[in-house]
């Protein structure tokens, strides 16, 4: 691998982890206008888009498992024996409910307006 692809790889990492142009080309040791110059090239720009992927994926399956995690604390505090706690998680519980049960409807109106628009229905 020759020194140039190193950095390469390195402005790649940094950028798809999100850091700034200015803080990837001083991670990779270039210029901005290096970053600014790889970002033309169809390869950079795509291994850029697939690292960013690859870590959106990694933090989107570590939210969930704190999710579920978050939700077994709710469920353990729902049964305190403190009244204020149980309202709390109770509370919190309902009110996540019920924004999640609001955004698959506002999807499903979405893909409807989607599906006229683009002409299926």
């Amino acid at each position: 691998m020759t020194q140039n692809n190193t950095r390469k790889d390195l402005a790649i990492e940094a950028l798809g982890v999100g850091l700034s142009i200015i803080e990837a080309s001083e991670k990779a040791g270039v210029k901005r206008n290096t970053i600014y110059r790889w970002l033309e090239l169809e390869d950079f720009k795509n291994d850029v888009l697939e690292r960013q992927k690859y870590t959106l994926e990694r933090v989107s399956k570590r939210l969930s498992a704190l999710a579920l995690q978050g939700l077994e604390t709710l469920s353990e505090l729902m049964q305190s024996e403190n009244e204020n706690i149980r309202l709390r998680a109770s509370s919190s519980v309902l009110s996540r409910f019920t924004e999640i049960i609001e955004m698959l409807r506002l999807e499903e109106r979405v893909e409807k307006l989607e599906d006229k628009v683009i002409g299926k229905t």
